[in-house]
C-alpha cells in the first residue's frame, strides 16, 4: 500500500515540488512554492516540506515557528497544497495528518494555526475535518484564522 510522508526539501524534491500544479480555481489562492520556498530562505521561522506518496512528490507544506508569539499563535501552517491530479484521493487529509502529528510532538505546541479566504469553503470543510475551529478573526483582513486545540 502507497505511504504518505512528509520530507524535508532536498536537492533530489527540490524540482518535482516546483512542478506541482494546483486546479485551475485554486491558483489564485495560494502563494507559488518557489515563493514559499524562497521565503524560507530569509524568515527562518518558515520550514518548507515535500509531500511524498512513496517517491513520488505529490504535494508541498510549510509550517512556521514563533517563539516570540503567545501559546495560540505560536506554531502555523500557512502553505499547504496537494497536486491536482492526486486531490480528492484522501492524500491531503493523510498528509495533514501527519504534519499536526509532526508539530504535536514540540513540548510547546498546544495549538496549529492556519488560516484562509473566507469563501474558500473546499478548504474550510477540509480543515474543519480535520478538528480545526474557525475562530472567526481575520488574518490581515484577508484570511479567516482556524485553530487545532491539542492541549489544555
Amino acid at each position: 500500500m502507497a505511504q504518505i510522508s512528509i520530507r524535508e526539501i532536498t536537492e533530489k524534491n527540490l524540482y518535482p515540488c516546483l512542478d506541482l500544479k494546483l486546479a485551475e480555481d485554486q491558483v489564485d489562492r495560494i502563494a507559488p512554492n518557489a515563493y514559499s520556498i524562497a521565503e524560507s530562505k530569509v524568515n527562518f521561522n518558515f520550514t518548507p516540506y515535500a509531500i511524498h506518496l512513496d517517491e513520488e512528490v505529490i504535494g508541498f507544506v510549510m509550517t512556521e515557528y514563533d517563539s516570540k508569539e503567545i501559546e495560540e499563535r505560536k506554531h502555523w501552517i500557512p502553505r499547504f497544497m496537494i497536486d491536482v491530479s492526486y486531490q480528492r484521493k484522501g492524500y491531503g487529509k493523510k498528509a495533514m495528518n501527519q504534519v499536526i502529528e509532526m508539530l504535536k510532538r514540540k513540548d510547546d505546541c498546544h495549538y496549529i494555526s492556519l488560516s484562509t479566504e473566507p469563501d474558500n469553503f473546499p478548504a474550510l470543510r477540509f480543515y474543519e475535518s480535520l478538528g480545526f475551529i474557525n475562530t472567526g478573526e481575520m488574518l490581515e483582513g484577508i484570511e479567516v484564522i482556524l485553530l487545532l486545540k491539542l492541549r489544555h
